[in-house]
This record gives C-alpha cells, sequence and structure tokens, in this order.
C-alpha cells in the first residue's frame, strides 16, 4: 500500500456510517448535495431543500456518496415512486415539474463552471415526452428464465414484470417474453435483448443477441406476441441468422418515412424527436437554407429533415448499418440532395471538400474528437447547432469552441427520459460577425 493510499484511508475513515444533513443543490449525476464538515456530500434520493440521514457508501477525502435512507423535511416536490428501489428511473420521486427546473439548473451550473457561459442564455426545460410509457425502445437481459435489466454498475439482473416507462406495446412484448421464457432451460446461455416498436404503427421488432441457436425461443414469442412483427438473431463472434419475421422497423418523423432495423440509433420517442428537430432548426436561423453537415449523424432523423430546405446537406457517421438505414431512408422519400458518409467524424472532416453554412453536431456521450472542433474552428461556419446527451463533455468543447470564436447564443435543455436524471441539451452558437439567431 503506499503513503497515498495510507492517506486516503485514513482520512475516508474519519466519515461517519450515517449523516444527517441539509441538502441544497443537484449534481450533474442527478443526486442531491449537501455537506458536512466543509465536505461536499452526494446523497442518492434526496431533493434540494430537504433535510435528510443518509447512509453512506463511497468514502473519499473531499467527497462522500450515499443513500437517503430517511427524510425528516421532505420538499414539497418529493411524490411517491411508482416502481421503488428501480435503479433505471432514480428521479421518480421527483414531481415531473421540479425534474424540469432541476435539468436547467444542472446545465446551467456545468456551462458557467466549466465554459463560462452565462446562465441566462440557459433557456427554461423544453419536455418532450409524456411522464410516463414514452421510451419506444429498451435493451433487456436473460438469464435462464430471469428477464429484466441490469442493477446500477453490476451485472446482477433485477427481474422486471412491467416497465412503466415503456410504450405499451414494449410492456407486451415483455410480457410474453417472460412466458416464453418459463419454457427455456434452467442453464440457457445468458441473452441480451432489443425490443424496438413504431410508434406510427404500433408493431415492434426484437433482437436477440447471444450464443446458441434461440430461433426456438423466437419462435414460441412471437406466436404468443401479435404485435412481434419479427426477431433478428446475432450470435458471436458475430454470425448472422435469418430473420424470423421482419427485419426493419418503419417509422414516421417530420412527415418522413424512416427504415430502421432495431439495433440502429434513433430518438428514443418521435415526439422527442421532433422537438430536438424545432430547436436545431431555429438554431440554424437562415443558414439552413444553406450546405449543411451533420456530423455524427446515426440514420439521418435531423439530416434528412433538414435537407428538405438546404441546398445540399451532408451527414457523416462511423457506425456503416446506421448509414445504410440513412440512405434507404433518403431513397423511400426521393431526397436526392443528401450524401451520406462512413467514416469517424474526424477522419472525414480532414478529408471533406468545401465550406458549410451551418453544421450539426449530435456526438455521443463522450463528446467531440478535439480534432473535429479544432477543424471546425478552421473551416467557420457561421453557424455550429450541438445536441448534446452530457452537460460535462458538452461544457468541455463548448469551451474550445468559445475560444476559437463561436458565441452561445442559447442553450436549451430538453427532458428526453422523464424519471432520470438525464439532461439533452441543444446549443446554438455563432462565429462572431455573424447576425443574430
Amino acid at each position: 500500500m503506499t503513503l497515498a493510499d495510507l492517506s486516503e484511508q485514513t482520512l475516508s475513515s474519519t466519515w461517519p456510517d450515517t449523516l444527517e444533513l441539509t441538502l441544497d443543490g443537484i449534481a450533474q449525476g442527478g443526486e442531491a448535495v449537501g455537506r458536512w464538515q466543509n465536505r461536499v456530500v452526494f446523497a442518492a434520493g434526496g431533493i434540494p431543500g430537504e433535510r435528510v440521514i443518509v447512509q453512506l457508501r463511497e468514502r473519499h477525502e473531499s467527497y462522500a456518496r450515499g443513500d437517503v435512507i430517511d427524510v425528516l423535511l421532505a420538499s414539497p416536490d418529493r411524490v411517491a415512486p411508482r416502481l421503488p428501489g428501480a435503479s433505471h428511473m432514480p428521479w421518480q420521486h421527483i414531481a415531473f415539474d421540479a425534474q424540469q427546473r432541476l435539468r436547467r439548473q444542472i446545465l446551467a451550473d456545468q456551462l458557467a463552471k466549466f465554459a463560462g457561459v452565462d446562465p441566462a442564455v440557459v433557456e427554461a426545460t423544453a419536455f418532450a415526452s409524456k411522464p410516463w410509457e414514452y421510451r419506444n425502445n429498451t435493451r433487456l437481459h436473460c438469464d435462464g428464465r430471469r428477464i429484466g435489466y441490469y442493477e446500477s454498475n453490476t451485472r446482477s439482473i433485477a427481474e422486471l414484470d412491467h416497465d412503466p416507462l415503456l410504450h405499451p406495446v414494449l410492456n407486451e412484448a415483455l410480457a410474453s417474453l417472460r412466458s416464453a421464457l418459463a419454457d427455456e432451460l434452467d442453464d440457457a446461455p445468458p441473452l441480451e435483448v432489443t425490443l424496438r416498436v413504431s410508434e406510427a404503427y404500433g408493431y415492434c421488432i426484437a433482437a436477440l443477441r447471444g450464443r446458441g441457436d434461440r430461433r426456438s425461443l423466437a419462435a414460441r414469442w412471437r406466436a404468443r406476441c401479435p404485435v412481434l412483427a419479427g426477431v433478428v438473431f446475432t450470435v458471436p463472434p458475430p454470425h448472422m441468422l435469418p430473420p424470423l419475421g421482419a427485419d426493419t422497423l418503419v417509422e414516421e418523423l417530420a412527415d418522413l418515412t424512416f427504415l430502421l432495423r432495431p439495433t440502429t440509433f434513433f430518438q428514443v420517442n418521435v415526439a422527442a424527436a421532433a422537438t430536438l428537430l424545432n430547436l436545431i432548426r431555429a438554431g440554424l436561423g437562415d443558414e439552413a437554407r444553406g450546405r449543411l453537415l451533420d456530423l455524427y449523424c446515426g440514420a439521418g432523423a435531423f439530416t434528412l429533415p433538414l435537407a428538405r430546405n438546404a441546398i445540399e446537406t451532408v451527414g457523416v457517421e462511423e457506425y456503416a448499418g446506421a448509414v445504410a438505414d440513412a440512405e434507404r431512408s433518403a431513397a423511400v422519400n426521393h431526397i436526392s440532395n443528401v450524401r451520406f458518409i462512413t467514416g469517424s467524424a474526424e477522419a472525414v472532416l480532414a478529408n471533406l471538400d468545401g465550406p458549410f453554412d451551418a453544421v450539426v453536431l449530435d456526438p455521443p456521450r463522450r463528446g467531440c474528437h478535439p480534432r473535429v472542433l479544432h477543424a471546425l474552428i478552421e473551416r467557420a461556419p457561421r453557424r455550429i447547432v450541438y445536441v448534446s446527451c452530457h452537460p460535462a463533455t458538452l461544457a468541455r468543447d463548448l469551451k474550445t469552441l468559445i475560444a476559437g470564436g463561436y458565441a452561445v447564443v442559447r442553450a436549451t435543455p430538453v427532458d428526453l427520459f422523464p424519471q432520470t436524471p438525464h439532461v439533452e441539451s441543444v446549443v446554438a452558437l455563432m462565429r462572431a460577425g455573424s447576425a443574430q439567431v
């Protein structure tokens, strides 16, 4: 053990097992924040303004983490949870309107602290989803006859009979899958199940990933589930088996038809995608009619609707399957002024010809590669609209863009995942000298 380890062990041992404290803030991960002896305590299950008892589970020199085990003075924003203890919906104890205020606070705090963005440009949260039954896709795990989600930071399955976050068609499919699994052997190999519903047409398709031939399970499942139109299979390393029924989901967004395989990323619900699209259009302003670049474009959920008013739109995506779906969707909608390129954003951008009037960024949680940001600063498009799913990486990237001559015009938090602390956001940036958005 090193000296640093001994110091950490000694300091952490000064923390008690439980603390009584007042919560006065909210952290990016959704935990409420309090202080004990000038040290920060992150309290899962708390709400700012409450007086609580916290059971500590993680202790460090300057901070600790724990769980609220008793509420001595409750916030008026506290409500009864629908599924107590469910780790995939850790904000279900917070009233819906309060969740929106907390999302704005998290985004404003992160952007101010790490990018120097004035909190005044952070707008009220746009909530794009119903509080419940909003998810059009999910990923489940099966082990023998057991099915559910992994508990947070574990490979332990929390069994699930019904998920109030899922679209009703997916809950119907989940119940039928549980019935089909009852005939499985106890030692059946683990299985990952991806389920996606077409909100436009009310059916779902599934993807099964795992070892062994699971076609008999899929056949039993389909026989018991009229809304399950098809099942596709992936057997590592991978080997592809023929699908059972349909292998493509048809969805509608912005009066366009999208053809999607079950594992291709798409927004969690159509209303959410429409809200994001409207915010992107507002952020692009007049540049939406010019030459557009959509980096990290996925299956073209934004690329294709934007293309209808643009001179040309180029979409860049690393996942070849998503590009294939985007190209199929472009063809079925007769959109010809769009081009999709398969590859990483940083590699493609380095070799992409011609100027762009505006750029849309929609990166994964890790944010943009530094080479992407520096290349954009060099190319100097008049507008950049950044769609983010992680406030901290967003703030890091905005700091670079601001240093490169861009200003944040407005930042809008969006509630895509009610009952969770997830904060999506759309940030409109303007290059110095451009007209106001």
